[in-house]
């Protein structure tokens, strides 16, 4: 990522440029503050935020960036990019030996941007919607050059599978406003893009596949439906939103390589302000954080206090928790809908996910699976992958860009072959 800087104050501009990918062009932050000493941006389609500041010989900015719930350090420094070439053999490539088509559905008032890839010369293959996780991301699930989603369609529909891949609400084709969305309007879109399905393929089996958050918004779709006929959980939320959140703000830090002292702050913190946020009538809530950063700002790690000052603390906890999303997904509860689920569940995790701690969460599932359920679900672990379910090596955040995997065989043929034994 590049930042491109001109002035300072109500006069500055910022541009940020994406080097790695050719055909971006540099994009103007509305929501920026550019002062002498720090820099602030919101790139609102992303939801991705950064606070720095400068170093005092002026040659770099130090801060933070944060992304659906999700904080790691951010140095940018004032030197030419040099492209790094990234390699992805599993993207897919053309010709494509089965049917593409692009399509626009309808849900409400707004409009879903899907592709729906479909085998040649298969009867009532089945089929898959994918859902993707926090953050407003396109059909393919882009993320740190990877496309997850165009990996999975492809290999699936490769063997028999039809997959349908859709944008979120605000990017791609998608219409609708990601930022003032809740669960229940994602879930929505689940729903929209099952429904439209049924219609065309009335005999076929169908089903959602949901990653991370998108695994929610898939239990939550299928409670609301008459006839899904199975479900696939993938790094999903098995146990609360609140829990998993709290644990992955200790276990992200750790795998960064911070102090263990700043995990424990940090999971100690949200657990709080999470708890403040369900238990706290709105109106109240941003006075609550307010007094809660006021009692506490001088037991912040000093890793943390020197980068910065006492009101970023507090704006940044009232940005992330204060809005309808975080409010949903910290009160969300899995046994709710999954004891009214009654169709075939296949739960995998990754052994090294620290953004779902798999154990826990597959745990969750197990102990809340509706009898009818319980018959035909599955639950495996894979050993060594990460959240995205890549190979991992360090296992961090950081390290998903620099993986050339983009998403484990073993994972998508684990699938597969559930699929087709139903």
């Amino acid at each position: 990522m590049d930042l491109y800087i001109d002035g300072i104050g109500r006069d500055g501009t910022l541009k940020i440029g994406l080097p790695d990918i050719a055909e971006f062009e540099p994009k103007l932050m509305e929501n920026a503050t550019i002062l002498r000493e720090s820099l602030e941006f919101n790139w609102q389609t992303l939801a991705l935020k950064y606070a720095g500041k400068y170093y005092a010989k002026g040659d770099s900015i130090y801060g933070k960036m944060s992304q659906s719930g999700l904080e790691w350090d951010v140095t940018f420094k004032r030197e030419e990019q040099v492209l790094k070439k990234t390699i992805r053999p599993q993207e897919p490539k053309a010709p494509f030996d089965y049917t593409v088509e692009e399509l626009i559905i309808t849900n409400g008032k707004f409009n879903i941007g899907a592709t729906l890839t479909t085998p040649k010369n298969v009867k009532n293959f089945p089929i898959v919607v994918l859902a993707s996780g926090s953050g407003p991301q396109n059909r393919d699930c882009e993320i740190m050059g990877h496309k997850p989603f165009w990996v999975i369609a492809d290999y699936l529909t490769k063997n028999g599978i039809g997959v349908l891949r859709f944008d979120d609400r605000g990017t791609g084709k998608s219409t609708a406003d990601y930022s003032k969305a809740n669960l229940e309007d994602f879930s929505s879109d689940v729903e929209a893009c099952y429904k439209f399905l049924r219609r065309k393929y009335k005999k076929n089996k169908i089903g959602f596949a949901g990653h991370s958050e998108g695994g929610m918004h898939t239990l939550m779709a299928t409670t609301q439906l008459k006839k899904v006929d199975f479900l696939i959980q993938l790094a999903a939320v098995g146990t609360n939103g609140r829990e998993v959140l709290v644990e992955q703000q200790y276990l992200i830090p750790i795998k960064n390589g911070q102090s263990e002292e700043l995990a424990k702050w940090n999971s100690a913190t949200y657990d709080t302000l999470t708890t403040l946020l369900i238990q706290t009538p709105k109106a109240d809530f941003a006075n609550q954080v307010i007094a809660f950063v006021d009692r506490n700002f001088e037991s912040i790690p000093s890793e943390l206090k020197e980068k910065a000052t006492k009101q970023e603390f507090i704006n940044g906890y009232i940005s992330f928790l204060d809005n309808t999303w975080a409010s949903g997904f910290m009160r969300f509860e899995s046994r709710e809908y999954l004891q009214k689920i009654n169709c075939p569940i296949l739960v995998i995790n990754g052994s090294e996910d620290i953004q779902v701690p798999p154990l826990k969460n597959q745990e969750g599932f197990r102990n809340n699976f509706s009898e009818k359920s319980k018959l035909k679900s599955k639950i495996v672990l894979f050993p060594g992958l990460n959240h995205l379910f890549q190979s991992c090596k360090k296992c961090s955040i950081l390290e998903y860009g620099d993986l050339e995997e983009t998403f484990s065989p073993k994972v998508l043929n684990e699938i597969i072959s559930w699929i087709k034994e139903l």
